[in-house]
């Protein structure tokens, strides 16, 4: 093991066990010293899935089961204050405070089990909640295009994908551990290319490897139909752009990046009859969006946009097309989960 994951270890363990006894509700006040703040959690996939070596997709995309899901969220109704992004923008439009333990929910892409696992669950605890779909893929037989990587990855034979961007051939072996390795290689060299290069060998692959596309597993991860949207908006959910085909947004040109940005806006409008403020940019992390992807955001008509960097947002000194989000992940404990919602700023 290395030093720091040992460290993070040690870190996790001390956190859950002020948890149990009490003590990060008696840090709150240290933590934020009477600021007022926004707590984003973000979200992709909530699947129960009960044989991990045999899960054809990314497993690393699945944040939590339905079951955990549903504590959590019973957890914010009970212990924070769940609020919309709508209401965020409307209390920064007025320069007003949030109320005390604000906190969103959302989710990333727009996937069917949003709908099917998720939803029901929201609903029926009134937890107001922010889907950000890729509008390309919605209606869509096609997965989207990094879970068809972690498909072929999980199937095709060891070494059947070379790409010049690389020295390796892909999958780099067969057992199930490198494969789930290859996935993450794979995508990562992808996330970097320019978007028609990208696009252009997702196309090729679909097409070379379509024997070995089982369409019953596609089944499991495939996107949000339209029909799904609407009656999801009419019980209150909220939705946002994740643009039309999910892209590195840092690798478009002007054009590219317009067309992303305002047609998903465009193309989200029309379905649900409401002016769509809020974006979120797909793989969020730091080298997928910089200032001049956020201007365009802001010329585009959006009002706010998240990222995928981890923390908390100080209503203070927030940046509208910055916003923090924290991650969760099948890993996170009922105790951690408590000391992540009630100390972000630290945990983060």
């Amino acid at each position: 093991m290395r030093r720091s994951d040992s460290g993070k270890g040690v870190r996790r363990r001390l956190v859950e066990l002020a948890a149990r006894w009490g003590i990060t509700r008696l840090l709150e006040g240290v933590h934020t010293r009477r600021r007022s703040s926004l707590l984003v959690l973000a979200y992709h996939r909530v699947l129960q899935v009960e044989d991990p070596d045999s899960y054809p997709f990314d497993p690393e995309l699945i944040s939590t089961t339905p079951k955990e899901f549903a504590w959590q969220m019973r957890y914010l109704r009970e212990h924070m204050h769940p609020v919309s992004l709508s209401d965020v923008v409307r209390h920064l439009d007025a320069g007003t405070a949030l109320p005390r333990r604000a906190v969103a929910v959302t989710f990333d892409d727009g996937f069917v089990d949003t709908y099917r696992h998720a939803f029901p669950i929201l609903r029926e605890l009134d937890v107001p909640a922010t889907v950000f779909a890729t509008t390309g893929y919605v209606d869509s037989p096609e997965p989207f295009w990094f879970e068809l990587v972690a498909y072929l990855m999980m199937r095709i034979p060891p070494g059947s994908i070379q790409l010049e961007e690389s020295s390796h051939s892909f999958p780099l072996g067969p057992p199930v551990e490198v494969r789930r390795g290859s996935i993450h290689m794979l995508q990562e060299i992808l996330k970097g290319l320019p978007d028609a290069r990208r696009t252009a060998l997702i196309k090729d692959w679909s097409q070379r490897f379509a024997g070995r596309i089982d369409p019953a597993a596609l089944e499991l991860g495939r996107p949000l139909t339209w029909a799904q949207v609407a009656e999801m908006a009419a019980a209150g959910i909220e939705f946002g752009s994740h643009t039309v085909t999910h892209p590195n947004l840092t690798r478009l040109e002007e054009s590219s990046l317009l067309r992303e940005l305002c047609d998903s806006k465009s193309v989200l409008e029309r379905h649900l009859g409401y002016e769509v403020k809020t974006l979120a940019y797909p793989i969020g992390t730091r080298s997928a969006y910089d200032t001049r992807v956020m201007d365009y955001a802001r010329r585009a008509g959006f009002k706010l946009a998240v990222s995928y960097v981890a923390g908390v947002n100080w209503m203070r000194d927030l940046e509208r097309f910055e916003l923090r989000r924290q991650g969760v992940s099948p890993d996170i404990s009922r105790a951690w989960f408590r000391a992540m919602t009630t100390l972000p700023a630290w945990i983060g």
